[in-house]
């Protein structure tokens, strides 16, 4: 046995294998005798050779792979092909095993993750006193290390780690309760079941649903390397990894978003609204399994962000937000927010987290705009931030590849990505260079309201000249995907006209100069015209979904406002029938109630169509009542009536005797005014205040809540009226409450 003297001695031969204390620490150990590990703790350093690994079962005996091995490289040399010379052998821990053939169940989520090998993050030499980001990769995926808290931990991370590290996210083992399991963020209590997919021929049929009219949109998966994934999964629906399962459902109800009822009821037989709310039900199931919160796997990422695109039109806008700051979260903890370039990372996964990036991002900036938030607030561009995705199609990628893919010249499949993420990062980048200027806590909200034309007017000159020369002048109007660019470009650049000379500058519509109000009014007729275009156009049905969730709602109160001002307007007539052709494209619009800003709208076009009404009554004239009028005035008729019932059903619980707050004989009023009388009174009674009021308030010492416990439901019989008495502008300050304010986002959910 060696001694503490003796193990100091050089030893001639350096060992091949790590000494047993580092062994069983299950650390880095440079070989040497002692090592530096050893002479750190002053330990007693003693090195015993391994014991032999147990053979792992192959489908094939190791001799036939190895013959076969230098079979194929004879047939190289025959055809002039010099196969890669093989890796020194000096160290015969160095040369990889040869390892199990892949089950069909890991090829599926290799190749829906189409992910290159990346080289073992953990350095051979004690690393710098500066630390830099780098990422470790195992089993699970791969996350990024980033403080000088981590550097040390770094340091001791096994470069055999994915040997040891154990992947739960593709255990198909039964789940017992754990303290990382957070399906709870998601809304439903998970159960533990797998949940069920359908057939082969409808999954078949949902695959190419999702590449015709998702997959040209989103761009983050590489369709070579998933469609062989598909089919093994199909073929062996059983043994899908989790996170793989999770991203088949939520290909599933993508799919079925983009569709009508009508192509759901001929395709597959069911409604829309029932295979929606199956498979994303199902989505939440299958991340809630694959674990999600704690996960680094690309796939599941990709899952998660497909999930969001499939709930953000018909769930509460604020949720949408929390959950796509998740997202966020979770590819932040992976380093996608820094480019792979400068974390070492293969360029065909470099690509691919790219692509995430700014997808999940452009999905935040909207997230928040709908909430009431400012959209590039947390965002920054610097040297570090991911570049925008290669214009390139699929097939000139693959995981193997060596170097980055090069750039085409020409119109590829991720045009309107390219053309999305650079709106974005020029938004964003136009904020901050304001913010550099000085502007101290500059938002975009703050860019609208700006009086400084000067500086507003040369950023539009700088995004239409991009806009114009990068992108639309090369676009092929009989091609779906270019003319949904060459559409979607105008309407950008009508938008950014519309912000630039916003309504918001004014304090009252009457201030408005004539020269300016046309300019405005011209630019939301556009914007109009062109949402019917996006959704109405044979060529463009295929992408139709994706226009809602961005429609410019300041823009659409903007021409409701103006024509309830004055509804015999220039051009009111043509207003109103790109007015109706909104609330027929976006049927949501007459039947979604728990919306606010819907509703909101939606009682502003109701006052905005009764002033026309009385202008055309008192002139003599009458029109016929479209029927999205109709259907309006029936809603708000029905949430009233609704609401009194509601109303009179607390009343006999809760309020006392009427005599007793209201003065004057009582029987000679209305019944609905005095119930109207009544709860102006005891409106307080109505139901418990919230959770903030009843801790921050006296409530716990009252016979009864009187501070801030209003009833939600009251909010329904408001007018949603944004402007004065006398028709003037907008208060946009009250609308951008509608957007934001929790208490009436979550009018649905009482």
């Amino acid at each position: 046995m060696d001694t503490a003297g003796s193990s100091s001695v050089p030893n001639p031969t350096k060992p091949t294998y790590a000494c047993v204390r580092c062994s069983d620490r299950k650390v880095k150990c440079n070989r040497e005798v002692p090592c530096s590990a050893c002479v750190r703790h002053r330990a007693l350093c003693i090195y015993r050779p391994p014991k032999a690994p147990r053979r792992k079962k192959t489908h094939a005996p190791h001799d036939q792979l190895v013959e076969r091995l230098r079979r194929y490289e004879h047939l190289l040399q025959e055809r002039g092909i010099d196969p890669e010379p093989p890796r020194s052998i000096d160290n015969p821990e160095e040369i990889p095993p040869i390892e199990q053939g892949p089950t069909p169940a890991a090829s599926a989520e290799t190749a829906g993750v189409a992910q290159s090998p990346m080289p073992v993050s953990a350095p051979s030499e004690p690393r710098a006193t500066i630390f830099k980001p780098e990422v470790i990769q195992g089993r699970s995926g791969t996350r990024l290390v980033d403080n000088s808290l981590w550097s040390r931990v770094a340091l001791e991370i096994d470069e055999n780690e994915e040997n040891v590290e154990e992947d739960s996210a593709n255990d198909t083992s039964d789940d017992l309760p754990s303290d990382d399991d957070f399906g709870y963020v998601l809304g439903d209590k998970m159960p533990n079941m797998s949940p069920l997919h359908p057939s082969a021929e409808q999954i078949y049929e949902l695959w190419g649903i999702f590449l015709e009219n998702v997959n040209p949109l989103s761009k983050v998966i590489h369709v070579p390397t998933l469609q062989p994934a598909i089919v093994k999964a199909v073929n062996n629906i059983a043994q899908i990894p989790r996170g793989f399962e999770a991203l088949m459902f939520s290909i599933y109800s993508t799919a079925i978003l983009t569709l009508t009822d009508n192509d759901c009821v001929s395709r597959f037989s069911e409604p829309r609204s029932i295979l929606l709310r199956r498979y994303i039900s199902a989505t939440k199931i299958a991340l809630s399994r694959a674990k999600f919160m704690s996960s680094n796997s690309i796939v599941i990422m990709q899952a998660l962000l497909f999930h969001l695109l499939s709930l953000r039109d018909h769930s509460e806008p604020r949720a949408v937000w929390t959950l796509t700051g998740v997202a966020v979260r979770i590819g932040q903890g992976m380093g996608m927010r820094i480019d792979g370039t400068l974390l070492g990372l293969s360029p065909f996964e470099t690509e691919l987290r790219r692509r995430i990036w700014w997808q999940l991002n452009m999905h935040e900036f909207r997230a928040a705009e709908l909430c009431g938030q400012a959209k590039y607030r947390d965002f920054k561009l610097d040297e570090t931030t991911p570049k925008i995705g290669a214009n390139v199609n699929d097939c000139d990628m693959h995981p193997s590849m060596t170097s980055a893919p090069v750039e085409s010249g020409k119109i590829t499949e991720m045009l309107w990505c390219s053309f999305r993420t650079d709106l974005a990062t020029g938004g964003a980048a136009q904020q901050e260079r304001l913010r550099n200027a000085g502007k101290v806590g500059f938002t975009s909200e703050e860019f609208i309201a700006m009086d400084d034309l000067t500086i507003k007017d040369r950023f539009l000159q700088e995004m239409e000249e991009k806009v114009e020369t990068k992108y639309l002048r090369f676009c092929d109007p009989s091609e779906p995907l270019q003319f949904m660019t060459l559409v979607g470009g105008r309407l950008a650049l009508n938008l950014a006209r519309f912000l630039t000379h916003h309504p918001r500058r004014w304090a009252q519509q009457s201030h408005v100069p004539d020269e300016e109000k046309k300019l405005v009014w011209d630019v939301v007729m556009q914007l109009l015209q062109q949402y019917d275009m996006m959704q109405s156009s044979p060529q463009l049905q295929r992408f139709a979904w994706n226009v809602p969730y961005f429609i410019q709602w300041h823009a659409v109160i903007h021409a409701m406002d103006l024509l309830r001002a004055e509804p015999l307007y220039p051009d009111a007539t043509k207003a109103w029938r790109l007015i109706e052709a909104l609330y027929r494209n976006n049927a949501e619009m007459l039947l979604v109630t728990d919306r606010p800003i819907l509703l909101a709208v939606g009682n502003l076009c109701l006052k905005a169509y009764d002033a026309r009404e009385t202008v055309l009554s008192r002139d003599g004239r009458k029109e016929q009542v479209p029927e999205y009028i109709m259907k309006l005035r029936e809603r708000a008729r029905a949430r009233k009536e609704a609401l009194l019932e509601r109303r009179a059903r607390k009343t006999n619980v809760n309020v006392p005797p009427l005599h007793s707050h209201i003065e004057g004989p009582t029987s000679t009023l209305p019944s609905d005014r005095l119930l109207s009388q009544q709860f102006a009174t005891h409106d307080h009674l109505a139901m418990p205040p919230s959770d903030d009021t009843f801790w921050l308030s006296d409530a716990l010492v009252s016979d009864t809540f009187t501070i801030g416990a209003v009833d939600p439901m009251d909010l329904d019989t408001q007018d949603y009226d944004f402007g004065g008495s006398g028709g003037d502008a907008v208060d946009w300050a009250q609308l951008d409450a509608w957007f934001g304010d929790p208490v009436l986002a979550n009018l649905g959910g009482r």
